[in-house]
């Protein structure tokens, strides 16, 4: 599993693959979990990049 922590560092990623969405964008996705992601700590953020290009792909509806 490839994981990233934090907004910003999935924010780089999906910029590295063409697929640039800004922080604020990211942040209205999980409000409405629409992304999926973990949160471990309350001050954690966990991004599973599998899971992050399945969802672009459209093969994720829930987190």
């Amino acid at each position: 599993m490839r994981k990233v922590r934090g907004v910003q560092a999935l924010v780089d990623y999906l910029e590295s693959i063409n697929c640039p969405i800004g922080q604020s964008t990211i942040y209205g996705l999980m409000r409405t979990d629409s992304i999926p992601f973990n949160r471990p700590a309350p001050r954690v953020l966990l991004f599973d990049l599998d899971d992050i290009d399945s969802w672009l792909g459209g093969e994720l509806n829930e987190h």
